[in-house]
């Protein structure tokens, strides 16, 4: 969702961020997998006969992801509106932009495939990747999940073929971000157990202000621009480009002008 963003380099290389978010996610991974056996209370939550740590897990990333998102978009309209020439500027603004996509896709990721372990609702890989597949809970609020991640990543893997597409296509692909920040506010307000508690209910309010807030003065600032532009071009005077060489005046005898002769 970025207007001059393609003249803005990052800072980091793209495999440095990646390294980060793998790292991210196997941390997490690796974390799920050795606390319980240091931790008999916690095993006995996750491997227990009734489970319930899964959908305790879903739920919290489930809001980090949201989270993440939402600065995500917020930075990019940041960009712009130019407002990242204030902080944080602008080649950092794009890597936080970027970088907090993946990372913000990737808990996305840990919050789908760990309700694997969930038993209460039976979730399996084709209701959970399927829109509209997950008819034992809420099937449209949560295809409204999935149809954002796919969008999402979809969105997010463009940055890196942007040269191939051409930076106008991409730029108007990338508005696409929008709709990927309002189906996932969506899914989180309607498919989350949790939105009628105030913390969770303030977070989708703050950060729903927040985001229009930027919107309004993104399209306030273009209009400015554009008027500035074209009001600038209107008020340029025309200025006849000059000849060289002797007018055609100079060439025509002055009696030829009084109708005379020589």
């Amino acid at each position: 969702m970025a207007h001059n963003s393609d003249d803005l380099p990052p800072i980091s290389p793209a495999s440095a961020r990646w390294l980060v978010i793998t790292g991210i996610v196997l941390g997490l991974g690796l974390a799920l997998m050795l606390l319980p056996w240091m931790l008999p209370p916690l095993r006995d939550t996750l491997l227990g006969p009734s489970p319930k740590a899964y959908w305790y897990l879903t739920r919290a990333s489930g809001l980090v992801a949201y989270a993440l998102l939402w600065a995500s978009t917020a930075m990019g309209l940041l960009i712009t509106g130019r407002l990242s020439r204030i902080w944080p500027g602008g080649p950092v603004a794009i890597d936080l932009h970027n970088f907090l996509s993946m990372l913000g896709l990737s808990v996305t990721l840990f919050h789908v495939f760990i309700l694997l372990g969930d038993q209460y609702i039976g979730y399996n890989l084709f209701s959970l990747l399927a829109p509209f597949a997950s008819l034992n809970y809420r099937p449209v609020e949560v295809a409204m999940g999935q149809l954002a991640l796919y969008l999402g990543w979809a969105v997010t893997l463009s940055f890196y073929i942007r040269k191939k597409i051409g930076p106008r296509t991409w730029r108007r692909f990338h508005y696409a971000s929008f709709v990927v920040y309002l189906l996932a506010l969506a899914h989180g307000m309607t498919a989350g157990t949790d939105t009628m508690t105030v913390p969770v209910a303030a977070m989708y309010i703050i950060t729903w202000l927040a985001t229009f807030f930027l919107i309004v003065y993104r399209i306030l600032a273009t209009m400015k621009a554009e008027t500035l532009h074209t009001t600038g071009r209107k008020s340029t005077p025309h200025v006849a480009t000059p000849v060289s060489g002797p007018t055609r005046g100079a060439d025509v005898p002055a009696s030829s002008h009084n109708g005379g002769s020589t």
